[in-house]
């Protein structure tokens, strides 16, 4: 407990920064939603002119006078791009950190088990992805609920941010298991945000061409899109299954990897 909440306080700065400029965006986002509701009309032929764009993130599928569907695409899209970089930066950084500071063999010389290390500090990666998520959550519901034009099936965004959460928290072990294998903590910032980035623009390429589709399983942003949650009432069995299997191999492999390394102190 005690290493936890020592990870909590360490963890602390960053996610208040990163919590405070992503309810900053979803505000200014938000507050657009009026003057999109007037060019509702325009908004459908300029879509028709960006077919590639519309398409590679579902935009196309979208009746953007709906404030879901406008929610979904012009925030949640990018607070899940915005929070899996922030995710993975922290699960990639977690571990590596401790051999970057030369911290690891204060850690080593406690009565504590590498297992107790990397439990620690996974459950310090889960709780500020959870928190994030659901101060996200339930700022954007307040939001939705000042400019909504119309009732808001709540189904639908709940699944949307469970969605979103199961993004991040798959980017954070990812970030986790590299962690074990990269000792400058500094190494891991462009891995991490080149890894999420790369993912997204798979993704979009993954919506825009029919030949490349089967790229969308090596897109998480492509597993819960709003436009899709809209369309099918709900998330994927198959594709929460995919994020859920990577998840646990990931920690799994983190937990089998790290006990058996070789730490120089």
């Amino acid at each position: 407990m005690t290493l936890f909440l020592r990870e909590m306080k360490r963890n602390r700065k960053a996610f208040i920064i990163w919590t405070l400029i992503l309810i900053g965006y979803s505000i200014m986002v938000m507050s657009m939603f009026p003057t999109m509701l007037e060019q509702a009309d325009q908004m459908k032929e300029y879509l028709k002119s960006m077919k590639g764009w519309a398409s590679a993130f579902g935009a196309d599928q979208l009746d953007f006078a709906n404030i879901l569907s406008f929610f979904g695409v012009y925030s949640l899209l990018y607070f899940s791009l915005a929070a899996s970089i922030y995710s993975m930066i922290l699960g990639a950084s977690i571990l590596s950190k401790e051999e970057s500071d030369k911290t690891i063999e204060f850690l080593l010389a406690k009565p504590i088990t590498r297992k107790s290390i990397v439990s620690a500090k996974l459950l310090c990666i889960l709780t500020y992805i959870v928190l994030i998520n659901v101060v996200y959550f339930l700022a954007s519901t307040i939001l939705i609920e000042i400019y909504k034009n119309k009732d808001v099936n709540m189904n639908y965004l709940i699944s949307m941010f469970i969605g979103s959460l199961l993004i991040c928290l798959m980017f954070a072990v990812v970030g986790m298991l590299i962690s074990v294998f990269i000792v400058k903590a500094k190494s891991v910032y462009p891995i991490a945000i080149g890894t999420v980035i790369g993912t997204f623009i798979i993704g979009g390429i993954s919506g825009i061409s029919e030949d490349m589709k089967w790229l969308k399983y090596l897109a998480p942003f492509k597993y819960f899109e709003a436009s899709d949650i809209i369309e099918n009432k709900g998330l994927d069995p198959v594709y929460i299954s995919i994020a859920v299997l990577a998840a646990v191999v990931s920690i799994i492999c983190t937990y089998v990897f790290y006990c058996k390394k070789e730490i120089k102190v």
